[in-house]
């Protein structure tokens, strides 16, 4: 079977990557039966914002850039022709059956964030290779927590307020939108980064793509006892979307509490990360309400304050190794993001004829 997908966004790089995880195991398995790939012509292929241009066309099948999204960019898919199949690479991943968009699509989930963010820390190749990544246990903390809370959002907002008016202590971290809101964390500057104003993708070094959101502040979290990571995604259930936000206190293995949707530290483990259950009560993530659940992270972030961090410390640092440790074991994930791959569109009735 030819897969002809016409692309030059994220979708062809996706292609590539598929090309040599093919290679790989035709050489290694020789039973492998693998698609042929060819992205210079064939199904279109748009970004998921480009609703005009998507609408333009008329064919059976178009595929969708939705790589560095999720499930939260539903009123775009809401304004695509009905008449259509669409294929939706995304990096989220959620239940079909609980989100109704009108349209007949078929989700192909890669985890596009954790590989490249994997990729750009890790790899001797990139800029960011160079940046301390070592979360410090051995030294003593000024703040209990510190959190670095992106752009302003209602759910956001509800958390803020409940922190600054909730907490039995005052000695935290915390920043919105780019300004301090508690603490002091060097007015506008992380670590030798100015920044004047909040845009996660702000080119900081356009040589090497080098952006807000690939900075690692690690002497402002080596400030805190924990991190108190407020993820993209906090009221869409039965979703799963992983962004930089977590990643990054997984590769440098500092301790975390996650603001996020239902069941997204079960996800987490499910990729092979270790969380703190055995340490504390993560229970939070379990609870179906968004408002209920921040409520009850904020208890946890209370407790926090009298946990004996120095007593377990070892325990910490094990499960900050493991996570660390557990970035060289992606290649699993993506093996069996491929494979799920071929599934689905082998049993596309769109390409039933060639196979």
């Amino acid at each position: 079977m030819i897969l002809k997908i016409n692309s030059t966004t994220l979708v062809g790089q996706f292609l590539d990557q598929y090309q040599i995880w093919c290679d790989h195991k035709s050489f290694y398995d020789s039973h492998h039966e693998q698609l042929a790939v060819n992205s210079a012509d064939g199904i279109p292929c748009y970004w998921y914002r480009d609703v005009h241009l998507i609408n333009q066309h008329k064919n059976q099948l178009i595929a969708i850039d939705c790589l560095t999204e999720g499930i939260h960019s539903l009123k775009f898919f809401k304004q695509y022709n009905d008449t259509n199949h669409y294929l939706i690479f995304s990096n989220g991943v959620w239940n079909p059956e609980s989100y109704e968009m009108g349209i007949e699509y078929t989700l192909i989930h890669h985890k596009y964030v954790l590989i490249e963010m994997a990729d750009t820390y890790n790899s001797p190749h990139r800029f960011c290779f160079y940046l301390d990544k070592t979360y410090d246990f051995s030294t003593s903390k000024p703040y209990v927590f510190v959190s670095l809370i992106g752009q302003m959002r209602k759910l956001r907002t509800h958390l803020v307020n409940g922190l600054m008016s909730g907490l039995k202590y005052k000695n935290f971290l915390l920043r919105y939108s780019g300004k301090d809101v508690n603490g002091n964390g060097a007015d506008d500057v992380v670590d030798g980064v100015m920044m004047t104003q909040f845009n996660p993708h702000i080119q900081l070094l356009p040589k090497y793509y080098h952006s807000i959101s690939q900075t690692m502040p690690i002497k402002l979290f080596n400030q805190g006892l924990f991190n108190l990571v407020v993820e993209t995604d906090i009221d869409w259930p039965h979703n799963f979307f992983l962004t930089e936000k977590t990643i990054k206190t997984l590769i440098i293995g500092m301790p975390f509490v996650i603001v996020s949707d239902q069941y997204f530290l079960k996800n987490l483990k499910e990729l092979g990360f270790k969380t703190y259950s055995s340490l504390w009560d993560e229970s939070y993530d379990e609870i179906e309400d968004p408002v209920e659940r921040i409520e009850e992270i904020i208890k946890l972030c209370d407790y926090l304050h009298d946990f004996d961090w120095v007593k377990h410390r070892e325990e910490l640092s094990k499960i900050a190794l493991e996570n660390r440790n557990n970035f060289l074991n992606l290649n699993q994930v993506v093996d069996q993001e491929f494979s799920n791959f071929e599934t689905i569109l082998k049993n596309l009735t769109y390409f039933k004829n060639e196979i």
